[in-house]
């Protein structure tokens, strides 16, 4: 299979980081420390540049490490990330959103879990942070079914 022929006609520009709050209390976290986390999406609406259309994602990402002692605060790191995609013109609309949400999500996803794994490895002396990878689709469809 030759892979040039099944790109998703999407190219990431850049991206960057809003804003990153870590709150910390323990040394080293484990298995052993329950995890919780919360993932927002927002698109914007696409805008014609000279020969492409552009878009952006919002992605804001909140992670909870549940401290042994369930009663204690948790440990919180709270990252707010953008990324910038463009795509022909001769795109339609529809087909950009499309791809800015799924294919431009699932690589703004990549790139903040790699830097909140990055990050509490250098939060705590032992131990970090690995996000699950998500299904784009189906997050879209879960959040779709709760606007509702």
């Amino acid at each position: 299979m030759k892979l040039n022929e099944i790109t998703a006609n999407l190219d990431i520009i850049a991206s960057s980081v809003h804003s990153l709050e870590v709150k910390s209390k323990m040394f080293k976290i484990t298995n052993e420390n329950k995890r919780e986390f919360s993932l927002d999406i927002k698109c914007s609406k696409p805008i014609l540049n000279d020969d492409c259309k552009m878009g952006k994602l919002l992605m804001h990402i909140n992670v909870a490490v549940l401290q042994e002692n369930q009663e204690l605060d948790p440990d919180t790191f709270d990252l707010v990330i953008e990324g910038a995609f463009s795509s022909p013109a001769e795109i339609s609309d529809e087909d950009f959103m499309g791809l800015l949400n799924i294919n431009g999500g699932a690589a703004l996803y990549s790139i903040a879990r790699a830097k909140i794994e990055a990050i509490s490895s250098l939060t705590y002396a032992e131990g970090k942070i690995l996000l699950p990878m998500v299904n784009i689709i189906q997050y879209y469809k879960e959040r779709n079914n709760s606007d509702k």
